[in-house]
């Protein structure tokens, strides 16, 4: 009896090593079983240059697996591993870091969600918590309200994904705000040179902030791609508190000191200053949300805002305008053109005083076109009445 157990188990064992291996089981980047990307494995590709390329070319087939790979880099790119951050924004120049193509109709990628919402979500209460509002609703109802999150779910990925885009394609802005330091080193401080990088960085601000719309809707939505979309506004948050806190630190620098600057500097100052009054409204917002995205809302730290009091700003204002108003002026001088009206007072003084005539052609020189000019301006009829009446006064003179 034992001999016959005993061929049987020999039977056995090669069945069980014949199961195939999944090489992206537990890890949590690539396996459909999570829904998130647990921290260990993203620092696990700093450490694994091949683990990481393969993650490089690994080629998304759902939003969830696009977002879990983009939070993965964007953890890469906010690190202190240069080596590593080379090799990101190198498969990002070569265009090897694509996005998913979706072939599938809204409706029954909607359904998909439904369904593997249904699977994943395991948290009665949280199930409870989105329903509770909808468990009327028909079947048409519930349809269209998945295709609206689907949509919205799609769009938080494409401006997701290329917003890591931009931080490759910039990353000198996204490492000096990084530091807050300029990239440049120059021994003469160039103005010029430091409002263009400022503007550089408000515009990289300004598109991270336009994520909150999105995602004002999508926390009020579970599904499985909530985690990760809370784990993703928790980095967006980070970099819109580095770069906001480099803007702030310059600007308010400016603000003592703006008297001083010339007079479009002075007006590239002042619309500074207004985007950053508007961006801390922006902001603010995204600050009154932390509690969604932050499990510990005391982990994220509070913000020092830009602040300009009411009289300073009116102070500033007055001096804008006056630089405005100087700025026009001096514009129009360079563009003025002498009237006809200018050219006959100018014309009568060399008639009077043949001093200045000299003095003048001895200035412009003798050509065909200057003598046909002063031809023109002499005999004209149109003159002529005016050249009478200064001969005429030339007469009287000499009586």
């Amino acid at each position: 009896m034992n001999f016959i157990k005993s061929i049987f188990s020999k039977f056995s064992v090669p069945t069980q090593q014949q199961k195939p291996i999944n090489q992206n089981s537990d890890f949590s980047v690539l396996d459909p079983k999570y829904t998130q990307v647990r921290l260990r494995d993203a620092k696990l590709l700093i450490k694994d240059m091949k683990k990481l390329e393969y993650v490089l070319n690994y080629q998304p087939e759902s939003i969830n697996e696009q977002l879990k790979k983009c939070y993965t880099l964007h953890i890469i790119l906010s690190s202190d591993q240069y080596q590593v951050i080379d090799k990101v924004v190198s498969f990002s120049e070569q265009n090897h870091i694509k996005p998913i193509i979706q072939n599938t109709q809204t409706k029954a990628a909607a359904t998909t969600n439904i369904n593997q919402t249904c699977q994943i979500m395991s948290d009665q209460q949280m199930i409870a918590t989105q329903f509770q509002n909808s468990m009327y609703l028909n079947v048409s109802d519930q349809l269209q309200l998945y295709e609206q999150i689907h949509q919205n779910e799609s769009e938080f990925m494409n401006i997701y994904f290329n917003y890591i885009q931009r931080i490759t394609q910039n990353f000198d802005i996204y490492n000096s705000c990084k530091f807050h330091q300029y990239p440049y080193e120059d021994e003469t401080f160039n103005r010029k040179l430091q409002f263009v990088w400022l503007f550089k960085i408000i515009n990289m601000l300004n598109y991270k902030l336009a994520f909150i719309p999105y995602l004002q809707f999508l926390f009020d939505c579970k599904t499985q791609n909530s985690f990760i979309i809370r784990d993703i506004a928790y980095l967006v948050y980070k970099d819109c508190l580095m770069e906001y806190g480099f803007l702030r630190r310059e600007i308010t620098e400016m603000v003592e000191s703006y008297s001083q600057f010339q007079v479009r500097e002075s007006l590239q100052f002042y619309e500074l200053v207004i985007i950053m009054l508007e961006i801390n409204q922006k902001m603010k917002l995204f600050y009154d949300m932390r509690q969604q995205f932050a499990l510990n809302s005391s982990s994220v730290r509070d913000i020092k805002w830009f602040v300009v009091d009411k009289k300073q700003l009116i102070e500033i204002e007055n001096f804008i305008s006056k630089a405005k108003l100087l700025n026009t002026v001096q514009f129009k001088k360079s563009l003025m053109v002498p009237t006809q009206k200018v050219l006959m007072e100018n014309l009568q003084k060399l008639i009077l005083d043949p001093s200045l005539m000299e003095n003048s052609f001895l200035k412009e020189p003798i050509t065909a076109k200057n003598i046909k000019k002063i031809n023109e301006l002499l005999y004209s009829p149109l003159n002529s009445q005016n050249i009478k009446i200064s001969n005429h006064s030339r007469q009287l003179s000499k009586n």
